[in-house]
Formats: C-alpha cells, structure tokens, sequence
C-alpha cells in the first residue's frame, strides 16, 4: 500500500512540471531596458529577484498595462523594493577615513 502511495505521488509530480520559466527574450529585453540607467550587477540581481518572485504571466500582464497604471501598480512596487535591496546588498560598506575620529567605547 505504501509503495503505490508513493508511485502515485511521483505520478502526480511528473504531471506538474514546476514553476512556468520566464522566456530568454523577456530577460533580455528587461536586462536592455534597466541597463539604460543601471549597472549589471544591480539589473542582475533585480532580475533574479523578479524570477524567483513574480510569475511570467503576472509580469507579462503588468507589461500590458498602460505606463500610469503600471505605475501605480503593486507588482511594480515589488519590483522597486528588489532594486532597493540590491542596491543595499551591493553597496560596499563605508570604512572611516583615517581624519575621523575613532568613536570611544
């Protein structure tokens, strides 16, 4: 009984092929886009988090919207707090310039 449990649970995870993956052209048009005013690294981080966040057909729907409600759209909210945190986690830290005072503990 056990055995044909499991057989059936690999059957119906075959039949679900995971996640649906965004087409090459959709990254490479954003990658185009947001290097326009961006650099590399922090277009490539945002991108990683759109993938992992937002479903293709959520972002291609978001796409299709007018530019003022795209605008004001929650999805592109998301998206704006994924460049800030790769903006944050790509930010070398600031090391006190050797005129600083030490702070005194």
């Amino acid at each position: 009984m056990r055995l044909l449990a499991i057989g059936s649970l690999l059957a119906l995870a075959a039949c679900n092929p995971g996640p649906a993956a965004y087409a090459p052209a959709t990254e490479h048009n954003f990658m185009a886009a947001c290097q326009q005013g961006s650099s590399l690294a922090l277009c490539s981080c945002t991108w990683d988090k759109i993938e992992a966040g937002i479903s293709p057909s959520d972002f291609a729907a978001l796409e299709r919207l007018p530019q003022q409600q795209r605008e004001t759209h929650p999805l592109s909210a998301q998206i704006t707090g994924y460049v800030e945190a790769c903006a944050i986690s790509l930010t070398p830290p600031v090391e006190p310039a050797d005129d600083d005072p030490v702070p005194e503990p």
